[in-house]
């Protein structure tokens, strides 16, 4: 009788021992995936980002100082012209964001391409993000009301740009969750917030 009560202990123990274990693999695994997936969207937003800056920075470069230099501006979108290769001739560069729809392949219904174009260039997809919002403000530090009125293009002396990217696919997803447009899943997340982005237009 001794013997049974032992084996049964036994059983037991190694049953209880296993789902230990077993629960702690899935804990490394998901806390593994949890930051490569933070790893990839810092690396997709730094990229982004990096051109982003660079060229906001270059506004206006090159364009005589008569002429202004945002050539539209809106909430998720902006013109402006600048000398791009330096080659003495003006060029225009758009930002803006793409649909949902265009992302659908991705399990994150929020993902949106972010497109740029040169001159009258095929648009070029630079980014895949979640958010991207556009601020305009004055040189008195007066946030421009958007789309920005064309007679107040000028008037734009810095852009405040808000910008975050997700993961294209979850890092975990609940038992019930299947497809595209499930938010009860975990998506790794990363904000990029730029204030004061001076062009050069404003240093005239």
């Amino acid at each position: 009788m001794s013997s049974l009560i032992d084996y049964l202990s036994s059983l037991i123990l190694g049953a209880a021992l296993l789902g230990i274990i077993l629960n702690a693999n899935e804990m490394a695994s998901e806390n593994q995936s949890v930051y490569n997936g933070d790893m990839l969207v810092q690396e997709m937003l730094v990229q982004t980002a990096h051109l982003i800056e660079g060229e906001f920075r270059n506004m206006g470069l090159g364009v005589a100082e008569d002429d202004k230099t945002v050539m539209g501006a809106d909430t998720s979108s902006i013109t402006f012209l600048y000398d791009y290769d330096r080659k003495g001739v003006v060029d225009t560069i758009r930002y803006y964001v793409g649909t949902t729809a265009e992302m659908a392949g991705t399990q994150n219904e929020l993902d949106r391409p972010l497109y740029r174009t040169l001159n009258s260039g095929t648009p070029a997809k630079v980014g895949v993000v979640t958010a991207f919002k556009l601020r305009y403000l004055t040189r008195g530090g007066e946030v421009l009301a958007t789309p920005v009125a064309v007679n107040r293009l000028s008037e734009i002396h810095s852009v405040e740009l808000t910008m975050e990217v997700q993961n294209p696919y979850a890092v975990k997803s609940s038992a019930g969750a299947a497809g595209n447009g499930t938010r009860d899943a975990l998506y790794s997340s990363s904000l990029w917030q730029q204030t004061r982005l001076a062009s050069q237009n404003t240093r005239r």
